[in-house]
């Protein structure tokens, strides 16, 4: 069935034994860059100051995760090798669509043991690869389709929605010690079906179920975090400028260990700053993390042979993630798969399609470089204490983020693709007076000043891991303080 965003686009032309997560090793507790919600908001506007702790998310040893990855295919042939290179583009997540025909989801459907079964080999493999797994629920496989799903589900006929939480408690039941899965995102862009209000259809429908199902996965495994999306409106009637599919959420979700998860596809530069905005206004009413559930807009059939339009997306991919970042919110990117995932539009002939690999094999060759450059760029990880901000000057391949450090915390990781864009090597500073250089094809840091015996100190803790082209920091020397972290290339000459 196809979504309201999918459609948008497609309408337009151009489980294991328990144990903490500190034991999974340095891989598991490392995410992708991109804290949550980088300042309290008010009503309207962003208010400066302190975040919120309710506002960021933190691993079982009190450091601040910042999460973001791919989304991964339900039926893919993944190997460890795809998630080992899922990794080197700096994912610590990976999110698994779930659709509702294959775990008994929906009435007149059955859970698929073998489909079950597929998506237990997809949290090895990126449990291994030191990634944590979030399960989203899709209304795949599930009749009737388009309004008449919607309808079915909002009137609760056939007890429509005591399958969804059947179909979901398998999974809840199963995944509920195992520590790498993550969360549940727990409907993907629902709509509204026949009642055109679509304020009423999320306010009396859509957050009292998104609620009770949270409540009901808390009761199984409290641990875990349950991310929420809001309503959608269908594309005639997304109000402009760029045709804004999100319904505001204009009260509390009121419940703990949530994330708000919304989806931002946007090829218009002059609304993505402004949609960011609200959307953060809206998780700050819930007291919650901004995470977004998926960014980046499809490329089309004829987009990998114009190099004007590649671009141009590659510039709308830099402004998009020069606008998360700054406002450390996480991020999710579809799809990790191969050119295959072709999705018709109303233009005979016309394609598109969100997989960031243009050959036709399953899980993907060929990067579309226009798109993977981008969304490979260095981030934090995990921090040893709380990050304010953070950004990339992609022209000059320069990175900076500010950090408050904290020395009881362990470790904190950069993702750093030195081998897709520092191929000289690269120089790290933290401060004013200690700095570091990593020459190419080097496994090793090497000092290139410290001022005093604390920065020879700190340099100790600086470690190359070259495998996951990560900067490990393995604990901060001295009090607490705020510190500039940057990277910058080494001069070719």
């Amino acid at each position: 069935m196809t979504s309201p965003i999918i459609q948008h686009y497609a309408d337009m032309e151009p489980a294991s034994t328990r144990h903490p997560i500190s034991d999974l090793g340095h891989n598991l507790v490392h995410l992708l860059g991109l804290s949550l919600i980088a300042a309290a908001l008010s009503q309207a506007q962003a208010v400066a100051g302190e975040v919120p702790s309710h506002q960021r998310i933190f691993d079982a040893q009190g450091r601040q995760l910042i999460p973001g990855g791919f989304v991964t295919l339900e039926k893919l042939p993944y190997t460890s090798e795809d998630y080992r290179r899922m990794t080197r583009m700096g994912a610590g997540f990976q999110v698994i669509r779930v659709p509702m025909g294959l775990i008994g989801a929906w009435p007149e459907t059955e859970a698929d043991p073998k489909a079950i079964a597929h998506f237990d080999e997809l949290v090895r493999l990126g449990r291994e690869a030191g990634m944590y797994t979030v399960f989203k629920l899709v209304n795949y496989g599930a009749k009737p389709r388009g309004d008449a799903f919607w309808e079915q589900l909002w009137t609760d006929s056939e007890n429509a929605q005591d399958h969804l939480i059947e179909g979901w408690t398998r999974l809840w039941v199963r995944y509920k010690d195992e520590p790498s899965v993550f969360g549940y995102d727990l409907l993907n862009e629902p709509t509204r079906g026949n009642d055109p209000n679509y304020e009423r259809i999320q306010s009396e429908q859509l957050l009292p179920l998104l609620r009770r199902m949270t409540d009901v996965m808390h009761e199984i495994s409290p641990d875990k975090w349950a991310l929420f999306q809001p309503l959608l409106r269908k594309p005639n009637d997304q109000p402009g400028p760029g045709r804004d599919p999100v319904v505001p959420i204009e009260e509390p979700f009121g419940r703990d260990r949530s994330i708000y998860a919304p989806h931002l596809y946007q090829m218009d530069p002059e609304v993505i700053a402004p949609m960011l905005d609200d959307l953060e206004r809206q998780a700050a009413i819930s007291k919650v993390p901004l995470l977004l559930g998926e960014w980046g807009s499809p490329v089309y059939s004829d987009t990998d042979d114009r190099p004007s339009e590649q671009q141009r997306y590659t510039r709308i991919y830099q402004l998009t993630v020069n606008e998360i970042d700054q406002r450390s919110i996480g991020g999710i990117k579809p799809w990790f798969c191969g050119g295959q995932r072709e999705i018709p539009t109303e233009k005979k002939g016309r394609w598109m399609t969100w997989s960031i690999f243009s050959d036709p094999s399953p899980t993907g060759k060929v990067e579309r470089k226009y798109l993977t450059d981008v969304i490979a760029r260095p981030r934090p990880i995990v921090v040893a204490g709380t990050l304010e901000r953070y950004r990339n000057d992609f022209e000059n391949r320069r990175f900076e983020a500010i950090l408050n450090t904290d020395s009881s915390l362990g470790e904190t990781e950069i993702f750093i693709p030195a081998e897709r864009h520092y191929p000289s090597g690269f120089v790290v500073e933290l401060g004013s007076s200690l700095s570091l250089t990593l020459h190419q094809d080097s496994l090793h840091l090497e000092v290139l000043s410290a001022t005093n015996a604390m920065d020879r100190e700190q340099a100790r803790h600086l470690s190359w891991d070259k495998s996951r082209q990560r900067l490990v920091i393995g604990k901060w020397i001295g009090e607490p303080r705020t510190l500039a972290l940057r990277v910058s290339p080494i001069s070719r000459n």
